[in-house]
C-alpha cells in the first residue's frame, strides 16, 4: 500500500515536471526567428471554454508571455471585467526576470478594483493591475478562470496581436452536442480538430511559431482585423431572456421582442407630438420636427444596468429624465414617431469609421450601438440619436457602409446603411487678408461646415483658449497669430486673426505669399511600399478654399502660379489664381475632394502619390513686388 502511494505521488510530482518542462520562462530559448519585428512573444497559452449549459460556461486562461522591451508593455497591463453576470474565481499571476527566475507574485486580492467612469451608469467592476519593471526582457504567467450565467457572447480566440509573435497557443471548446456552436475564421486559415466526449464535442484549435507582423497605419479597427476564430452560439440564454442565432432573422426576433411594451408613452405626451407637427405637410418633415426636439432637450449617457447592455429603459423613463443611452434613446425616437403615426425600427450596428460590416452569412453578436431607421418609400431615414449636433437624416462615418439588423416584429433582417459620400463632409473656407507694407496683417476667414466636419468646429468654439489657438495651427494649418478670437453666429465659424509677418519671406522689394493662409491639406499619409491592408480615412469630404489678398497700395502682383487639376480614382484637385488689377487684390481658390474613405491596398500607392502632389502643390508661392 506505502508502496502504490510512494509511486502515485512520484507519478504526481514528473508529470508536475513534464509540464513544467514544457513552459520555458527564459527569454534566452525563445527562437531568434519569432523575436524579429516582436515586442511580445506568447510563449505558451492554454485556453479551455466549456459551455455547461445553455446559461452557464466557464472560461479558464493560463498564458505565459514575455515582453522583449518597453513598447510592449501593454501586455503588462491585466484587466478582467466583472458583473453580476460574470465572475472571476480567482487570479494567480507570476512575473520571471530573464533568467526564468521568479521576481513576484500576485493573487487577487492584490488587485486594484474600479468601476468605469466617464458618466458611465453600470453595476459592474474592473480587477486591474499594470505590472511594473525596470528591466527587459521580462516574462508573466496569467492564470485566472471566469464563470459566465449567461451564453450571448462566445469569447472569440485572439490568436495574435500586432507586432507580437506566438510560440505555442491552444483553444479548446467543449460544448453539449445538442447545443453545438459555429465558429468563422478571420484573417487566418485554420480548421479545428472535432471529437465527441461523452454528451459533448470537443473543438480545439492550435498553432504555434507564428512570426510577427506589424499594423500598417490607417489600418481597419484591430476587432476586425487581427488574426482570430470567431465563435457564436445556437441557442442563448440572456439574464432570462431565451433566443437562437442561427439566423439573422431569428437573433433580430429576440432583440424586437426585448423592446415589446417598452414604447408606449403617456397620452398627454403623445398629444405633444401631434400639435409639434401639425403644420408638417410631408412625412419627412415630421421625422425632422420630432428629431431636432430630442436633440435639444436630451443628452446621452451610457446605461449597462443588468440586461441594460441590450434592453433600454422604457421611453417613459427616458422621458422623465431627459436623458438615455444609444438604445434608449432610439427607442424614444421611436415611441415619438408611433405617436404621430410614423413607423420606424430600433437597429443594432457596429460603430467606428474604421470597422468593417458584419457578415451576412455569419449571425454573431458584434454590435455595439443602436440607430434607427425609418423606413421610406424611396430612401430610408436613418438617425444617429445619440448626438446633439448630427445632421438630420446624416449618420456619418460612424455607422455608414455597414450591415445594421433592423428589429422588426418579423425578425431581424440584416440592410445596408448608406454609402458615405463627400457631400456629407463639408468645409468652405473663405478668407480675407489685409496686408500692410511691412508685412503685417489682419485676416477674417469664416467657416461654414457640414457632417465630421460640423462636429469638429462645435467643437473648435467650446474649447480652452489655449486649445483653440492648437486647433487654429496645427489642426487648419494657419500661421502663429499674435492676437486672435473665435466666434461662433448661425452655423459660421469666424476665426480673425492679427499676424505679424504674413508672406512667407520677403527680398528686397518683393513679397513671396502662399496661396493660403491655412492648409488645405498637410497630413503626410505612410508609406506606400508593399502595402498589405485597406487604408481609412475618416470619412470622404470635400474642402475648399477661397483667399483674398488685399494688397498695400504701394504693391502690386508680379507672378501667380497657373491653375493646376490632379486627379486619382478616389479624388481629384484643383487650383485657380487671380489677379484684380483694379481692386488691387490676389485671389486663390482651390477644391480638394476625396470620394470615399476606405482606399484598397492595391490603390494606396496612387492615392498616397495625389496627396504627396496636392501638399506640393500648396507651396506654390504668388510673388507681390514694390512699385
Amino acid at each position: 500500500m506505502i508502496k502504490k502511494i510512494l509511486l502515485s505521488i512520484l507519478s504526481i510530482y514528473a508529470v508536475g515536471m513534464s509540464y513544467a518542462q514544457d513552459i520555458s520562462y527564459a527569454a534566452a530559448t525563445i527562437p531568434a526567428a519569432l523575436k524579429e519585428g516582436a515586442h511580445v512573444i506568447k510563449r505558451f497559452e492554454d485556453i479551455k471554454f466549456t459551455v455547461k449549459d445553455i446559461d452557464a460556461v466557464s472560461y479558464s486562461v493560463h498564458q505565459v508571455i514575455t515582453v522583449l522591451d518597453d513598447e510592449g508593455r501593454s501586455a503588462l497591463l491585466f484587466r478582467e471585467y466583472t458583473d453580476k453576470q460574470r465572475s472571476i474565481d480567482d487570479i494567480e499571476i507570476k512575473v520571471y526576470d530573464a533568467l526564468g527566475k521568479q521576481t513576484n507574485k500576485y493573487k487577487k486580492k492584490d488587485l486594484t478594483k474600479f468601476a468605469p467612469q466617464d458618466g458611465l451608469i453600470v453595476d459592474g467592476m474592473y480587477h486591474y493591475l499594470d505590472i511594473n519593471t525596470t528591466s527587459y526582457p521580462v516574462t508573466v504567467e496569467f492564470k485566472y478562470e471566469i464563470d459566465i450565467s449567461g451564453t450571448l457572447h462566445y469569447p472569440s480566440y485572439h490568436i495574435q496581436g500586432s507586432e507580437e509573435a506566438v510560440e505555442s497557443s491552444s483553444y479548446t471548446a467543449i460544448v453539449p452536442s445538442e447545443l453545438d456552436l459555429r465558429f468563422m475564421e478571420q484573417k487566418i486559415s485554420l480548421k479545428p480538430s472535432i471529437n465527441s466526449e461523452a454528451k459533448n464535442k470537443v473543438y480545439k484549435w492550435e498553432v504555434k511559431n507564428l512570426p510577427a507582423f506589424k499594423d500598417e497605419e490607417g489600418t481597419v479597427g484591430a476587432t476586425f482585423y487581427y488574426p482570430s476564430i470567431i465563435l457564436a452560439p445556437n441557442k442563448f440564454r440572456h439574464f432570462n431572456t431565451y433566443g437562437e442565432m442561427t439566423s439573422w432573422k431569428a437573433f433580430g426576433q429576440w432583440g424586437y421582442d426585448l423592446l415589446k411594451g417598452l414604447e408606449e408613452l403617456p397620452a398627454e405626451r403623445k398629444a405633444y407630438f401631434t400639435t409639434l407637427v401639425k403644420d408638417a405637410k410631408t412625412e419627412r418633415e415630421k421625422i425632422a420636427l420630432i428629431y431636432n426636439y430630442l436633440q435639444k432637450n436630451f443628452r446621452y449617457v451610457s446605461i449597462q444596468l443588468g440586461i441594460g447592455g441590450v434592453k433600454p429603459f422604457p421611453a417613459q423613463f427616458t422621458d422623465e429624465k431627459k436623458y438615455g443611452d444609444c438604445k434608449g434613446l432610439s427607442l424614444y425616437m421611436l415611441a415619438a414617431l408611433k405617436s404621430v403615426g410614423i413607423k420606424s425600427y430600433c437597429a443594432f450596428i457596429n460603430s467606428k469609421y474604421d470597422q468593417e460590416a458584419v457578415s451576412a452569412d455569419f449571425p454573431c453578436d458584434r454590435f455595439d450601438h443602436v440607430i434607427l431607421c425609418v423606413p421610406q418609400q424611396k430612401d430610408s431615414v436613418w438617425l444617429e440619436c445619440t448626438s446633439s449636433t448630427s445632421e438630420f437624416a446624416i449618420l456619418g462615418s460612424f455607422t455608414e457602409n455597414r450591415n445594421a439588423l433592423l428589429l422588426t416584429e418579423n425578425g431581424g433582417v440584416l440592410v445596408p446603411t448608406p454609402t458615405s459620400k463627400a457631400s456629407n463632409n463639408v468645409m468652405l473656407t473663405s478668407t480675407v487678408i489685409n496686408l500692410n507694407d511691412d508685412g503685417s496683417g489682419t485676416t477674417n476667414t469664416k467657416l461654414d461646415s457640414k457632417g465630421d466636419y460640423k462636429e469638429w468646429m462645435n467643437s473648435m468654439v467650446t474649447a480652452k483658449k489655449d486649445d483653440q489657438k492648437k486647433i487654429i495651427i496645427r489642426g487648419l494649418g494657419f500661421k502663429q497669430p499674435d492676437e486672435f478670437s473665435v466666434m461662433q453666429k448661425e452655423g459660421t465659424l469666424a476665426i480673425d486673426l492679427k499676424i505679424e509677418q504674413i508672406p512667407q519671406f520677403s527680398a528686397g522689394n518683393k513679397m513671396f505669399l502662399n496661396p493660403r493662409i491655412n492648409s488645405i491639406w498637410r497630413i503626410v499619409l505612410p508609406k506606400s511600399e508593399n502595402r498589405k491592408q485597406d487604408y481609412y480615412f475618416d470619412s470622404p469630404f470635400i474642402k475648399t478654399d477661397s483667399t483674398v489678398y488685399i494688397l498695400p497700395g504701394s504693391y502690386v502682383a508680379e507672378s501667380i502660379p497657373p491653375p493646376s487639376q490632379l486627379k486619382c480614382e478616389y479624388g481629384s484637385f484643383t487650383t485657380n489664381y487671380t489677379y484684380l488689377k483694379e481692386k488691387n487684390q490676389l485671389v486663390s481658390f482651390a477644391r480638394l475632394e476625396l470620394s470615399q474613405n476606405r482606399i484598397p491596398s492595391d490603390k494606396y500607392a496612387d492615392v498616397k502619390k495625389f496627396f504627396d502632389r496636392v501638399i506640393s502643390e500648396d507651396t506654390q508661392k504668388m510673388v507681390i513686388k514694390k512699385n
